[in-house]
């Protein structure tokens, strides 16, 4: 093994990896949210995987991960298999998960099968998800435990 970087912790930085973009058009907080980090100028990372755009996140230790979820574009993420163990890798690097008002860790597991939408990466990123997106369209909105 060769040892090639350090890395130590998410940071804020202008990185945005949005998912399940469709939703835009019928959920008004994701909208604005991805039209904020165009007009700001953040980074586009797009792979139409949350594997490979999370992993960038850590590789550069900046930005935001989004998949958010609207009336006619429902979750795809499954809460147990893919939400909530990239939740805990996220979160030991020094970032944030939401599912819209709590982290991915908090939520209640009640089948194999849930789905969700999540929010990874910087805490102020997460936070405005959290503040524009929220859990609107999540039925029934969930809360903590």
């Amino acid at each position: 093994w060769i040892y090639t970087r350090s890395f130590y912790e998410i940071k804020e930085g202008k990185l945005f990896a949005p998912g399940n973009l469709r939703a835009s058009n019928d959920n008004e907080g994701y909208k604005k949210l991805v039209d904020y980090w165009v007009s700001s100028g953040y980074t586009l990372r797009y792979t139409g995987g949350m594997v490979p755009d999370v992993n960038q996140l850590l590789i550069k230790g900046k930005g935001v991960f989004v998949n958010a979820t609207s009336n006619k574009h429902k979750a795809k993420l499954r809460l147990l298999y893919e939400v909530a163990p990239i939740a805990f890798i996220i979160e030991k690097a020094g970032g944030r998960s939401s599912t819209g008002n709590i982290s991915a860790l908090d939520e209640k597991i009640t089948g194999y099968d849930i789905r969700t939408q999540v929010a990874y990466g910087s805490k102020q990123e997460v936070a405005r998800f959290e503040e524009w997106v929220g859990n609107r369209f999540l039925y029934p909105p969930r809360s903590a435990l």
